[in-house]
């Protein structure tokens, strides 16, 4: 509730201070791994995004790993990827890290059947991909995001997703003329 007010010290100091010490004692490395996820979010909307990086690739991806929790590691394999994003934009220097990041949490959505993962990394993977001169994989990625939509009756996310495809089909067409 604090974090949704925008109590954004308060909600990290009760993070921090009152539920890690319980899942630490307990053992609960899920629920912990939980907690840092919104640790990280408190940092992310703070501004502080190296820090929520970190947490995100050090301290809960890990865990996710370890568990073999696909729809964890997709989770946070595609919030690296906004942070990263938040950060630095898209960059020579980081649109590998971003490509890796989205691929892995897109195959992972695909292969759970998770459509609405599908519908949110696929539009953003979709965009990369197009801005790094990958049409062809990007259409694919919109198409896969495009059909998780209209399987969840989302039509304004689908309009979305179709309004993305139209100017690459428009370039690669330009492109072959």
């Amino acid at each position: 509730i604090l974090q949704a007010r925008g109590e954004l010290d308060a909600a990290l100091k009760i993070r921090q201070e009152e539920e890690l010490p319980v899942y630490d004692r307990l053992g609960d490395v899920r629920s912990r791994a939980v907690t840092m996820g919104q640790i990280a979010d408190i940092l992310m909307a703070r501004g502080e995004l190296d820090a929520a990086l970190k947490i995100r690739q050090e301290e809960e991806l890990p865990v996710y790993d370890r568990l073999g929790d696909n729809d964890g590691i997709a989770a946070v394999r595609f919030n690296c990827a906004q942070i990263l994003l938040a950060k630095e934009g898209l960059t020579e220097g980081n649109a590998q890290a971003l490509v890796e990041d989205l691929a892995e949490s897109f195959s992972r959505l695909q292969k759970s059947g998770r459509a609405d993962g599908l519908v949110a990394v696929g539009t953003l993977f979709g965009q990369i991909l197009a801005a790094c001169g990958a049409a062809e994989p990007a259409l694919s990625v919109l198409e896969s995001a495009a059909q998780a939509a209209e399987r969840l009756g989302w039509a304004k996310r689908l309009a979305d997703i179709r309004a993305l495809q139209r100017p690459i089909r428009e370039n690669r067409a330009e492109g072959e003329a």
